[in-house]
């Protein structure tokens, strides 16, 4: 398991189980089906909007480590 895999299994556990259970089933996360990476990303950006982003609106370390997750999915839009 990729440690990119390892923590958005992690994030989801607590974000969004049902989309945890659902990268759980594959191997790569780029394997998924187009709508549950979709998901995923919109979990991710409401997280990134939530705890994201420092005072000065710019991403703070974690708003940047969940950018890298979106990165890792393959899916640019």
């Amino acid at each position: 398991m990729t440690d990119a895999r390892t923590r958005l299994i992690a994030l989801l556990m607590r974000l969004a189980p049902d989309l945890a259970a659902e990268l759980w089933r594959v191997r790569d996360m780029r394997e998924l089906p187009r709508d549950v990476r979709e998901a995923i990303v919109d979990v991710l950006g409401h997280e990134a909007a939530d705890r994201g982003l420092g005072a000065d609106e710019e991403p703070n370390a974690y708003g940047r480590e969940l950018d890298a997750l979106v990165a890792a999915l393959g899916f640019d839009g």
